[in-house]
């Protein structure tokens, strides 16, 4: 009877990666044209940021963006509602970081100034909220930001830190401490450059924490991120839409 013999694909063969669904392409297309839009706020400034040096940074067709973003201005409210996000999921990975000692609550002021406010995604903010005096749609999507984002801050300002004594209040302090970063990173964008920076800023960073760990003691033992927040699962134009009808009636 003749020998048979079982046959197999060569042990090296490597199976075929699996083609991305429309959805996923549909997405990365997306991730593609936001990210290019911060890229130009940083490098044009928002008056520069047109749809031809978007779709230039992309490296995409000029119809491309058609097919996801309407106009420029859902462009950027894409990018302005990614950049909150990067903020609020950044901070939470510096907190995790971190290790619990006496002086934690200084470091996650110090690391959160390096790692967030002197980035270019602070430098692309800045540029959208400048722009927003001159701005009415523009402004009105990023107070629709803001408002989620003070939301934000106290839920993850609650979730690391409490207070020293039942009169100090977690989410209003941790507020006050983005508008004194914000207000250095302005400052920073000036003088960023210059070779005493950082002993400079690192002087008031101290200040202010030391000011703060009179009210504040970060939480021992939290070794979880924050919640996801509830609006991520909504656009922007349906929270502004939500905001609306709540004001009609």
């Amino acid at each position: 009877m003749a020998k048979t013999e079982a046959t197999a694909a060569p042990a090296s063969a490597e199976a075929k990666p699996s083609r991305r669904t429309q959805a996923e392409r549909s997405e990365a297309m997306r991730e593609r044209l936001v990210d290019a839009t911060l890229q130009c706020l940083v490098s044009e400034g928002y008056s520069g940021t047109t749809v031809s040096k978007i779709v230039a940074a992309a490296q995409v067709s000029r119809g491309a963006p058609v097919h996801h973003f309407p106009h420029k201005a859902a462009l950027i409210e894409a990018a302005a509602e990614k950049l909150v996000r990067h903020f609020y999921i950044e901070l939470g990975k510096i907190m995790l970081s971190l290790e619990d000692s006496d002086d934690r609550l200084h470091k996650l002021i110090t690391v959160g100034w390096r790692n967030l406010m002197t980035t270019p995604q602070t430098t692309a903010l800045l540029e959208l909220l400048v722009a927003s005096r001159h701005e009415a749609e523009l402004a009105n999507v990023m107070r629709t930001l803001w408002a989620a984002c003070y939301a934000t801050t106290e839920t993850a300002a609650n979730h690391y830190l409490e207070p020293a004594t039942p009169a100090d209040n977690v989410g209003d302090l941790m507020i006050l401490t983005q508008w004194l970063l914000r207000g250095m990173a302005e400052d920073y964008q000036l003088t960023g450059q210059h070779p005493a920076s950082g002993a400079f800023y690192d002087r008031y960073l101290t200040l202010w924490a030391g000011l703060l760990s009179q009210h504040l003691r970060t939480r021992p033992g939290v070794t979880t991120p924050p919640p996801r927040p509830t609006h991520w699962d909504s656009s922007l134009t349906d929270v502004r839409r939500g905001q609306r009808e709540e004001n009609a009636d």
